[in-house]
């Protein structure tokens, strides 16, 4: 059925899509958490989406065991929550992930291969280059490398360089370069390259990026399919946006955040390229006290626009500060232009909604968010969830927001899911990501707030989920001799047999507190 489903995509044509090639694999080095002995770590047990099998051979044998010293089992949830749980554990396997994701891929090539033929690409159908959005990021580099890189400001002599690269007649306006100065930095080795060579070296080192930080939350093969299949993922590709840039910056930001403070706080300062994206990141580390990197990403964020002004003029900066404004009511800095924002604000204007209205309700929703998440950041709650929800409100604050920055949301599920990993899913979760995948395919019309708000709701609930077997094992084991499995309120029965040691590994850990039981594998 679904590679049926995804031959319909092929019969329709219209998405844009990329080729998904699997690729090598990334070594990344990741924290072991077993404590000695013959335990080992669960990242080396615990499959993408299911239980072991040595786990339920365990518990097989739990349910077996009688006489004396029996541990107690504790049951999730009720029988309906249990048999939900099984259907998911069927569906969600990584062979599975491998197999559709194989075969999505596949799909998408030939869309892909399709749509080039008939010139709806990179090369349009006269042969000549097409006036995608890379234009505008191949003629930032040349000007970064020319003489006076400060006219990229200058929209007669940008648009004109556009004009020379794809003609007059072909068949979309021109761009005006609205990002600041620093993002001069990224786009000035396409300067020395010829277009197609630059676009090529541009598509394929951003998405290493993007599919680096992957790795880095979740270290299986089958996240990598996974990571490129969303249709924000290959519309990014075909345009040639910066979307994977940016959903790496702040994918590895977090990852790093922890155990290499001072290098999240340079990948938090390079997310300064786009500003409006990363407003949340100052809030969570005060909310946290993650003074060092703070203090990192505020002299890395001076240092690089400092540099941007000596390399590439001063005049940069009052010029991108002038571009913010004189804007349409969708946001675009051309009054011809109507922008397809995936904003609240883009919702509201869409339906058509006055610019009053739709400010107030967008701001007043983000304000809302900006406090959830400076909450949620201040308690020790897991991190995973932690840096998920400050993914997903990065998007939701953002009024300027463009299908090709949904590749930040996929950030976000990859942190909900490696929570789910170290901790058991929930029941129904696992098919609530599967409906913001396909939700995601009519970037015509704004469906961010919507996906959004599913994926807000999927994280509260493990947050609820998280405190309330906190509490559970706070009253059966008030003075902590590891009598309730706190760190396993997804796993069907908790006590697997022998004693449970707990660890606590800091407020802010990646792993907030883990626990290794006496069997050949351990769940944290």
């Amino acid at each position: 059925m679904l590679i049926c489903w995804t031959g319909l995509i092929l019969l329709t044509g219209p998405i844009p899509t990329v080729v998904c090639v699997v690729l090598p694999v990334l070594i990344i080095r990741q924290m072991a958490v077993c404590q000695g002995g013959d335990a080992i770590s669960v990242q080396s047990h615990v499959s993408l989406f299911r239980r072991p099998r040595a786990v339920s051979e365990a518990l097989k044998n739990l349910d077996n065991w009688t006489g004396p010293g029996r541990p107690i089992r504790r049951p999730l949830g009720t029988s309906g929550q249990t048999k939900w749980l099984d259907f998911e554990d069927g569906i969600f396997t990584e062979r599975h992930f491998r197999l559709y994701g194989s075969a999505i891929g596949f799909t998408y090539a030939l869309v892909l291969a399709f749509r080039f033929w008939q010139g709806v690409s990179v090369i349009g159908p006269t042969g000549k280059f097409a006036c995608i959005d890379f234009c505008w990021i191949w003629d930032s580099g040349i000007f970064a490398v020319s003489i006076d890189p400060s006219r990229v400001y200058d929209f007669a002599a940008y648009s004109a360089a556009q004009n020379t690269l794809v003609g007059p007649n072909a068949g979309g306006p021109f761009f005006h370069f609205i990002y600041p100065p620093t993002m001069l930095f990224f786009t000035y080795p396409l300067g020395f390259m010829p277009y197609l060579v630059a676009f090529a070296v541009w598509i394929v080192a951003t998405l290493l990026l993007y599919q680096a930080a992957i790795y880095a939350i979740i270290p299986r093969p089958a996240a990598l399919i996974a990571a490129v299949l969303p249709i924000g993922v290959s519309a990014n590709a075909l345009l040639g946006q910066n979307g994977f840039l940016t959903a790496a910056l702040i994918g590895l930001s977090l990852v790093f955040l922890e155990r290499r403070p001072l290098l999240s706080g340079i990948l938090i300062g390079l997310l300064t390229y786009k500003p409006h994206l990363g407003v949340l990141f100052p809030l969570a580390l005060v909310a946290s006290r993650n003074w060092r990197t703070l203090c990192s990403a505020t002299a890395s964020t001076v240092a690089l626009s400092v540099a941007a002004a000596a390399a590439f003029g001063y005049q940069g900066w009052p010029s991108f500060i002038a571009s913010l404004f004189g804007r349409n009511s969708s946001l675009s800095p051309d009054s011809d232009v109507e922008l397809n924002l995936q904003s609240i604000y883009g919702l509201l204007h869409w339906a058509g909604a006055n610019a009053w209205v739709s400010w107030t309700v967008h701001l007043t929703v983000a304000a809302l968010v900006a406090a959830m998440v400076c909450a949620l950041w201040a308690k020790p709650i897991p991190y995973f969830l932690k840096a998920a929800i400050l993914c997903i409100g990065s998007v939701t604050v953002s009024p300027y927001l463009l299908g090709y920055d949904l590749c930040i949301l996929l950030i976000a599920v990859a942190f909900l899911v490696r929570d789910g990993m170290s901790r058991g899913f929930l029941p129904g979760e696992r098919i609530g990501m599967i409906i913001c995948f396909v939700g995601l395919f009519p970037l015509a019309t704004p469906v961010a707030p919507m996906i959004g708000a599913v994926l807000f709701f999927l994280a509260a609930r493990r947050i609820a989920a998280w405190r309330r077997d906190s509490f559970t094992a706070s009253r059966d084991d008030p003075i902590g001799r590891g009598v309730s499995g706190a760190g396993s309120w997804n796993n069907r029965y908790p006590y697997l047999g022998g004693k449970i040691v707990c660890s606590a590994l800091g407020r802010n850990s990646m792993l907030n507190s883990k626990f290794t039981l006496e069997v050949p594998y351990c769940y944290s």
